[in-house]
């Protein structure tokens, strides 16, 4: 290996190191003018450890011993906690936790490339002076592109849930553990390639189950979210339910004495005058009799809301058996529907704003709701149903209230975008 880059040794593990947060910090909030501040601590970082381990190690030859190696491991690490503070808007538990992924990549890194130079070839082109460099962009530099690939998804929708301070402890202990005493096997330099692969294999799968506890705890944690989310959202849609047939009620019991104090001003007032008013006061006629109450007062609600929007509500209910369905499920079904149907047709033009709601039951009991609106736009599609842009605290729960929904039927949802028209249809079986 070519003396300089022995001496920099230590400066070029930092920098691995740094590259291999970059797969896991694409969901981290940057602080302003990042990458000034990214490159340039990296490079003071680099270039102070290489005056120390000049002046420290004058002949390098102590620190190829295995508790130095351990002990600048960890300088390395340390230095690389305050690169990941300073350059994102994170607290320090966020710097630890993605340091930590960064050098577990690092270290990965490391051990394929004491793998490979089992092959003469590519130990041959670590002794030439470019042959090191193009050696480390193979061992690192592909394997980091593939952690880059494989996180992206996944670092952009925890992001929230990174700076854990039980999660991270755990983590960064983990890590020291099993980097540090991997740098401790290097005293013994009677091993032979056997042992040296042996080492790299297994530490190499110590890292990836360190990232794989790192992250699964992420996802179970996500996850516990989501459904607490979910409750939330049903106590609150029960809420909503309980609030519309009580304000449904009221809004019948005055249209009908609206109308009727109407009626009495005939032969007082002008025909033309009276036709007038009649027409205002329809607007607020929500009585229907669908044969489910959860029913009337949904479309209801709904109606009253697209009369004042200037949006066409046409539903059609063909023989539907409904009284097998909590009114629970079947008020958040038919309400997530024509809101989101709502919210999408009214960034429309008013002419253009309608919405189709068909509800119909074959002689076998199964139920099948189709909804049709057009929209404008673009419909983003995440794990197979429509993100929603209205509610920041429930992004997207709405859709995947729909579909736990008919899961817990036993149905299915599908849904098609084309040609401007949004189509969802809800099929529900065990009933």
């Amino acid at each position: 290996m070519p003396q300089w880059y022995i001496d920099w040794r230590t400066s070029m593990m930092l920098f691995q190191g740094v590259m291999g947060v970059l797969p896991f910090a694409g969901g981290l909030q940057k602080r302003k003018n990042f990458w000034p501040r990214f490159l340039g601590a990296t490079a003071v970082g680099m270039l102070l450890f290489y005056i120390v381990i000049s002046m420290a190690f004058p002949e390098r030859a102590e620190l190829a011993a295995g508790g130095w190696r351990a002990f600048v491991s960890v300088a390395v690490y340390i230095v690389l906690i305050f690169i990941c503070w300073f350059s994102f808007q994170e607290n320090v538990w966020t710097a630890l936790f993605v340091a930590a992924a960064g050098s577990v990549a690092q270290d990965i890194g490391g051990s394929l490339k004491t793998l490979y130079r089992g092959i003469p070839a590519f130990n041959a082109l670590c002794a030439s002076e470019l042959g090191v460099l193009v050696a480390d962009l193979i061992s690192y530099g592909l394997l980091f592109l593939l952690l880059f690939i494989v996180m992206r998804p996944f670092v952009h929708s925890q992001r929230s849930i990174f700076g854990s301070p039980g999660r991270t402890i755990f983590t960064v202990t983990a890590f020291l553990m099993c980097v540090g005493m991997a740098r401790l096997t290097y005293d013994n330099l009677g091993r032979n390639r056997m042992a040296m692969t042996a080492e790299s294999i297994y530490q190499i799968i110590c890292d990836v189950l360190i990232l794989l506890v790192q992250f699964g705890v992420m996802e179970r944690e996500r996850l516990g979210q989501q459904v607490d989310n979910m409750r939330q959202l049903v106590r609150e849609q029960y809420t909503q339910f309980r609030q519309s047939r009580d304000s449904v009620e009221i809004i019948n019991e005055k249209y009908h004495d609206l109308k009727g104090l109407l009626e009495s001003y005939s032969g007082k007032v002008s025909d033309g005058e009276i036709a007038k008013l009649k027409a205002k006061v329809e607007q607020y006629d929500t009585f229907l009799d669908t044969g489910n109450e959860v029913l009337d007062i949904v479309i209801a609600e709904k109606r009253a809301l697209c009369n004042q929007r200037g949006i066409e509500l046409t539903t059609l209910l063909k023989g539907a058996e409904l009284r097998n369905i909590e009114e629970l499920d079947l008020y958040s079904i038919v309400n997530n529907t024509l809101n989101n149907a709502i919210d999408a047709v009214s960034k429309l033009p008013e002419e253009e704003r309608f919405i189709l709601l068909t509800i119909s039951s074959s002689p076998g009991g199964e139920i099948t709701i189709h909804s049709e609106n057009p929209y404008t736009g673009e419909v983003t599609i995440e794990e197979g149903l429509p993100k929603s842009q209205r509610d920041a605290r429930y992004h997207g729960f709405g859709m995947k209230s729909i579909a736990h929904t008919a899961e817990k039927y036993g149905g299915s949802v599908a849904i098609k975008a084309e040609d401007g028209m949004f189509y969802l249809d809800i099929l529900l079986v065990d009933l």
